[in-house]
C-alpha cells in the first residue's frame, strides 16, 4: 500500500494541486494530511496572488483520508492546543491583547499576528478545522503510524523553539511507544528532504527514496508550499517499508507547459538537505 504524506500547505493551493498530481501518478491508495493547512506569512511565502485557504481546505477534504491540525491552524481558528509543549497558556489567551501575551510568554510560544494574514474562510470550513485532531493513528499492513504536526509535548507545534538534538525527541518516539506505534510522520520544521530520528542519533537526508527498518522510527518532512526551503512530499510503500521524499518545484516546473512558463523557474534547482 501507498500512502501519500503532505503537510504544511500554508493556503498555497498550487503546490497542493502539484502533489496530489503527483501522489495520482505514484498510485497512491491513501493520502494523509500532517496540518497548517492555513496561515500565510507575508515575511517566509511568495504567493500572495494565489493564496487560497478555502480551496486549500476543500482539496483536503475531498482527497484526504485522515488530517491532523497545526500550530497555525490554531491560531486562524484561536483556538488552544490540547499539547501545550509546557507552556500554560491563560484560558483568554486570544482575548488578551499581542503585547500581553508576548510578555506573558517571553517568546516561548508562536504569536502570529505581527507576520501572519488572516485566513479566508468560510463557517463550514472553521467548523471543520475546529474538528481536526492533534494526532491519530493508522494501521497498514503490518505497521502501526503515528501522524501529528509536530513531537510530543508540542505536537501541535506551538513553541517557537525548534530541537536541534536527536535527544530533544526521545519524549516523541516514547509518546509513539505508549500509542503502540513503530512509525510517526510530522512536519513542522520545513527540512527540506527527510530525517530520520531513533533512539540512537537523527539523521537529515535530502530528496530522494530511503529504504526505513522496522524499528521504533520517526520521520518528519518538508513543507509542501512554496518558501525558503525547497518544497516536498514524502510517499511510503507500507510493504516494501521504502519512502520516497519528492521535491515539488521541479515537478511541477517540469509539468508547466511553455506559455505559463516563467523563464525565472529554469533556475531553480533542489539542494541538498537544509542543515
Amino acid at each position: 500500500m501507498k500512502i501519500g504524506i503532505v503537510g504544511d500547505i500554508h493556503e498555497d493551493i498550487v503546490a497542493l494541486k502539484g502533489a496530489f498530481k503527483i501522489f495520482e501518478q505514484e498510485g497512491c491508495n491513501e493520502i494523509i494530511c500532517l496540518g497548517d493547512i492555513v496561515g500565510f506569512k507575508v515575511n517566509t511565502y511568495r504567493y500572495l496572488d494565489t493564496r487560497n485557504a478555502h480551496e486549500c481546505i476543500a482539496m483536503v477534504r475531498a482527497n484526504c483520508a485522515a488530517v491532523v491540525i497545526g500550530n497555525n491552524d490554531l491560531y486562524q481558528l484561536k483556538k488552544l492546543p490540547d499539547f501545550n509543549g509546557g507552556f500554560d497558556f491563560p484560558p483568554d489567551w486570544y482575548q488578551r491583547d499581542y503585547y500581553e501575551r508576548k510578555a506573558l510568554s517571553n517568546d516561548r510560544v508562536f504569536l502570529y499576528e505581527d507576520v501572519q494574514l488572516n485566513a479566508l474562510m468560510t463557517a463550514e470550513d472553521r467548523s471543520w478545522m475546529d474538528s481536526l485532531p492533534a494526532f491519530i493513528t493508522r494501521e497498514y499492513d503490518t505497521l502501526r503510524i503515528l501522524f501529528s504536526h509536530f513531537a510530543f509535548p508540542d505536537l501541535q507545534g506551538v513553541k517557537a523553539y525548534f530541537p536541534k538534538l536527536s535527544e530533544e525527541f526521545l519524549p516523541h518516539l516514547g509518546f509513539m511507544r505508549q500509542q503502540n506505534c513503530t512509525m510517526g510522520f510530522s512536519g513542522h520544521m520545513h527540512f527540506e528532504g527527510v530525517s530520520i530520528c531513533t533512539e540512537t542519533g537523527m539523521s537529515r537526508n535530502g530528496f530522494g527514496s530511503y529504504s526505513l527498518h522496522e524499528g521504533l522510527q520517526w520521520l518528519f518532512g518538508p513543507c509542501t508550499a512554496r518558501c525558503q526551503f525547497n518544497n516536498g512530499i514524502m510517499i511510503l510503500d507500507t510493504q516494501s517499508l521504502q519512502l520516497q521524499a519528492i521535491p515539488l518545484a521541479r515537478r511541477i516546473m517540469q509539468e508547466t507547459t511553455d506559455s505559463d512558463r516563467d523563464p525565472r523557474l529554469s533556475e531553480i534547482r533542489v539542494s541538498a538537505a537544509h542543515e
